[in-house]
């Protein structure tokens, strides 16, 4: 069952986009209702029947007595990631774009915003957990704050048409999977798995899934860290090693059989001399790679890249001055204690004066941190740092050090930090909050 079969369509989950596919269904003439399974209401079980189609997120709870029923009754069911992918085609939403989108564990956001570097001289759209915007050289637009979850592509592409912005790239991070909306697709990380839909499935098998939404479409390419795709019908390049078709090194970006949207194969190098502090990380690295991989991927000619002025992402490792000393800054809402180790060798080599601000601003995010992580965190690292400032009501008392401090905010962190180090001190910030 595709849509355009469907009369009658019920669309589960307005918290993550429910109401924006409804707009787009009741545009094509669809009778369509919204319901929110996590409220306490229910729907007219006379009436749960009637539909031709449920169209629910691939995170859902399936123990939801909404779910229950139109399972029972054989209404076929679609995500939302399915939804958005058939609407864009239904609305030709995309013609004359080249578009991206990118999914993962971690490091979305980065490869996005490296992306958009190395095609600045383009018309970008971009859309990512941190920002939306559309950017030409000519001048920046900002966009309203929005959420990955993947209905929200549609709603940028209506406040793009309302604002008659003509984009030449398209640049997507979407939660939980790919939609199939893109040329080129990416999916930079599957480590730091979770569960979803109440426990009943891994987060990094709904996105290995969601590369079926690539299957058969014409001129497609996948980007992805060395899955195998052979049975997903789905071209694919990698990236990370000499012996995947994009690699770094030293100061050149080796690329060897890259596979594009144009159906060439390209071989080559690129002279690249970025930011020793940033590119030296594990982290920046597979970014890098990831983002060279894409663009190359849609066919874009190297010598057009941006490669003069690439820097690291605002909250994801980046390097700055504040008052004398060094920022680290990491703080993001997918920031994780695992990176600590590879920061703090990346401090020590600026200096051995350190304080480190870590924790959580649970107002910002949804997910928070783990205690007992947290504990050996700082049992491990006390003796590294000059001070260690943690952030989260939640973690008071909770957690004992003679250097270590608790604040309730993140910049409330960085003052104190400031205050109590030298100049030439290096700050990390690895708080996790919504930036």
């Amino acid at each position: 069952m595709n849509i355009n079969e469907a009369a009658r369509i019920l669309v589960l989950d307005p918290i993550h986009g429910a109401e924006v596919i409804a707009d787009e269904l009741k545009a094509l003439g669809k009778a369509v209702q919204v319901f929110n399974p996590y409220s306490n209401s229910s729907l007219d079980q006379s009436e749960s029947h009637n539909y031709d189609l449920v169209i629910a997120p691939v995170h859902l709870n399936p123990n939801f007595e909404i779910v229950k029923h139109a399972l029972e009754d054989d209404i076929p069911f679609m995500s939302h990631h399915e939804a958005v992918k058939e609407l864009a085609a239904i609305n030709n939403l995309f013609a004359g774009i080249k578009v991206l989108e990118v999914t993962g564990t971690v490091r979305k956001t980065s490869v996005c915003e490296l992306m958009c570097q190395l095609v600045k001289n383009n018309k970008v759209l971009s859309h990512t957990s941190s920002i939306t915007r559309f950017k030409s050289p000519e001048n920046e637009i900002l966009f309203p704050r929005l959420g990955s979850t993947p209905a929200n592509v549609l709603k940028v592409m209506e406040i793009a048409r309302g604002k008659n912005l003509k984009p030449d790239i398209a640049v997507f991070e979407i939660s939980l999977g790919l939609t199939g909306i893109g040329d080129v697709a990416v999916i930079t990380s599957l480590e730091e798995d979770y569960k979803v839909a109440g426990g009943t499935k891994d987060a990094v098998e709904v996105k290995k899934a969601s590369l079926r939404n690539y299957a058969g479409k014409d001129r497609s390419v996948v980007v992805h860290p060395g899955l195998l795709l052979s049975d997903l019908n789905v071209s694919g390049n990698t990236y990370g090693a000499k012996d995947k078709t994009l690699w770094i090194e030293d100061t050149k970006v080796i690329f060897d059989g890259v596979r594009t949207i144009n159906g060439a194969s390209i071989s080559g190098e690129i002279a690249f001399a970025p930011i020793e502090s940033y590119v030296a990380t594990d982290y920046y690295r597979g970014c890098l790679e990831a983002a060279f991989c894409a663009v190359l991927s849609l066919g874009i000619p190297p010598e057009e890249l941006n490669i003069e002025d690439l820097a690291p992402v605002k909250g994801r490792l980046k390097l700055e001055k504040i008052k004398g000393r060094v920022l680290i800054d990491n703080s993001n809402s997918g920031t994780k204690l695992k990176f600590l180790a590879e920061i703090t060798e990346l401090a020590r080599r600026i200096s051995e004066q350190m304080v480190l601000i870590v924790g959580v601003e649970s107002q910002y995010v949804c997910e928070g941190m783990d205690l007992d992580e947290l504990k050996e965190v700082v049992k491990n690292g006390v003796s590294d740092f000059v001070e260690i400032l943690i952030v989260g009501e939640e973690f008071k008392g909770k957690i004992a050090g003679k250097n270590v401090f608790f604040t309730d905010s993140l910049d409330m962190a960085l003052e104190k930090a400031i205050a109590d180090s030298d100049e030439g001190s290096v700050i990390i910030s690895n708080v996790k909050t919504w930036r």
